[in-house]
């Protein structure tokens, strides 16, 4: 009799215990969606299950297809050329192979199968009402097709990877996002913490070669899963008017702008190759004494033993400058973060407006800035760049640190925090990082992103005022790959939308009809228009924009992009949320 009423005593404090445990968040590591190296190498020895005899699917994502015989295939000398191809042979990304190939991180996990991330079902081109936008989540039909062809079951354990050498595992998450958006288990879609890079690092060799297992085609439906996840994503009509409403504006909402730097700089121009003071339309840095320089090519040349630098190399490695210091100190913790004053970038005392510091987009847009209220990944506050979250080997930091990391940015799950990038995929990390490894609940991914949101322009340049131009990449952390900065010869100056107009951004003086005028992609209707609903604006060079070509004026060397629009169009911005509502088997 004591024993039972000491057991009934207890009871309701193992009750409460048991409660408390599920009520818990997630935690990242062995139980969470965040699998260790270790962990897959077990799996992969029990003969590719689960402790509990789950089938484990390990599924290698890198963006196209041709990455297959390269990438996934651990072919170094197709890597190589690859990488020289696009470039250059004298860039931290072809640095980086060398050094990958030296240990062993170059090829795939075993067992791995094979997912192009842009033509393999994750992403399609569709439309949320008034424009055509690429990159967008697939829609249920094309996501079944994608799942069936890589034989996928709702039993399964995916572990989601990538064999491509990112700095970070932005396809995997991409891909992770995508099947919690459609409702896959969610208890059972994992991402490789470090992704290949890690797995090989931690010790456990990678295969050579395309070969991949059999599949046989399964008969999954998105339709059929539950609980589906569609207010993960923020359509064009919901980005809209959180804008309009100052809801992004007033820190009602946490906007986060994901592009890492590169940031904008420009090359100074005041003295001419002889040495006389005054511009010669020739940036200074390309008349170093003792060095010629190709524009072709965009390499130097030392006269004395002709050896070869890249930009990179002569604004911030010592190899060019003798062992000296280096020419553009870089320093990570300032924003812009490059140290003030510069002999070489066009970089005065203080910052000014015409070197504003924000992030390009290296995917097609008509002009670049950011969404009104947005925030960066790095400013003179904090740094919540991707360098900042992951170890080197590409691990993520622990929770306790990354919490701190966001907080000190101002995001402490405390507000509603909508991310965007270029196309969603680097979203998709830092939703990753914010929902799974940190326990906030309220993140969203405004899906169009900048590809959507800077090709959406009733307006457009009349002459060069407001046209960036002439870009470089360069990378301060030689060899590294991030952070990046943009170089620019020519000088541009920024627009700010005052509520009736457009306004230069240093002087705060109108923009007058011969420098921006009614156009652009939306033939001059305001009503879908985004230049007028960002900050710091700037136009890309372009010669034509959609038929009828009457509606672009300016010409350039680089056109802007070819997008599908309909100017006129009177409903809501949000037809893909009420297309995956509705998805159905048919």
């Amino acid at each position: 009799m004591d024993i039972l009423l000491k057991r009934t005593r207890l009871f309701p404090i193992i009750l409460f215990f048991l409660l408390f445990c599920v009520a818990l968040p997630a935690q990242a590591g062995p139980g969470g969606s965040l699998v260790e190296p270790a962990q897959l190498k077990k799996w992969i020895d029990n003969g590719f299950r689960t402790e509990q005899g789950e089938r484990v699917v390990i599924i290698d994502v890198t963006p196209n297809q041709p990455e297959k015989k390269s990438w996934f295939a651990g072919d170094t000398e197709a890597v190589k050329q690859m990488t020289v191809r696009k470039y250059g042979e004298h860039s931290p990304q072809y640095e980086l192979i060398l050094q990958l190939d030296r240990k062993g991180a170059l090829g795939h996990i075993p067992g791995a199968l094979y997912l192009a991330s842009h033509s393999g079902g994750e992403v399609a081109l569709r439309n949320d009402g008034p424009i055509n936008t690429e990159h967008e989540v697939a829609g249920g039909a094309q996501f079944d097709a994608m799942l069936q062809g890589l034989g996928i079951t709702p039993g399964d354990v995916l572990v989601l990877t990538s064999s491509q050498q990112n700095p970070w595992m932005v396809c995997g998450a991409r891909l992770w996002w995508t099947l919690y958006y459609w409702g896959f288990p969610q208890d059972k879609i994992k991402l490789l913490d470090g992704s290949n890079k890690g797995y090989a690092f931690a010790g456990y060799p990678l295969e050579k070669g395309t070969q991949t297992p059999p599949v046989t085609a399964s008969k999954i439906s998105v339709a059929g899963l539950t609980p589906k996840h569609l207010d993960a994503r923020v359509s064009l009509q919901e980005m809209i008017s959180l804008v309009d409403n100052n809801k992004t504006s007033n820190g009602e909402v946490y906007l986060l702008d994901n592009r890492q730097p590169p940031a904008a700089f420009y090359l100074k121009d005041e003295r001419h190759k002889d040495g006389a003071t005054g511009s010669d339309s020739v940036p200074d840095l390309y008349q170093v004494p003792g060095f010629s320089y190709n524009p072709a090519d965009k390499l130097f040349t030392r006269d004395s033993d002709k050896a070869v630098f890249s930009l990179s190399e002569m604004l911030f490695a010592t190899a060019a400058n003798d062992g000296k210091t280096p020419r553009a100190a870089f320093d990570m913790k300032a924003n812009p973060p490059i140290q003030f004053p510069n002999p070489y970038l066009g970089i005065h005392s203080t910052p000014k407006m015409d070197h504003f510091a924000i992030p390009i987009s290296i995917k097609s847009a008509a002009f670049e800035g950011i969404i009104k209220g947005a925030h960066l990944t790095k400013t003179p506050a904090y740094n919540i760049t991707v360098p900042m979250l992951v170890t080197p080997d590409n691990r993520f930091k622990g929770k306790a640190e990354l919490l701190a990391l966001f907080a000190k940015a101002g995001i402490d799950g405390t507000k509603p925090v909508i991310l965007y990038c270029n196309s969603g995929a680097l979203s998709s990390f830092y939703f990753y990082a914010l929902h799974e490894l940190c326990g906030f609940t309220n993140v969203r991914i405004y899906d169009g992103s900048w590809m959507e949101w800077s090709n959406l322009t009733a307006f457009e340049p009349a002459d060069t005022t407001y046209v960036r131009k002439d870009n470089q990449l360069v990378y301060p952390g030689y060899p590294a790959m991030i952070p990046a900065l943009y170089v620019f010869d020519g000088m541009n100056n920024y627009l700010e939308w005052d509520g009736k107009k457009f306004v230069n951004a240093a002087t705060g003086k109108p923009a007058p009809a011969s420098q921006v005028k009614p156009g652009g992609s939306l033939r001059g209707n305001p009503r879908w228009d985004t230049i007028h609903r960002s900050e710091h604006v700037v136009f890309r060079p372009s010669a034509t924009i959609n038929n009828p070509k009457q509606y672009q004026t300016y010409t350039s060397d680089t056109d802007w992009p070819e997008v599908d629009t309909i100017p006129d169009y009177n409903g809501s911005a949000d037809k893909i949320r009420a297309e995956d509502r509705s998805y159905r088997l048919q």
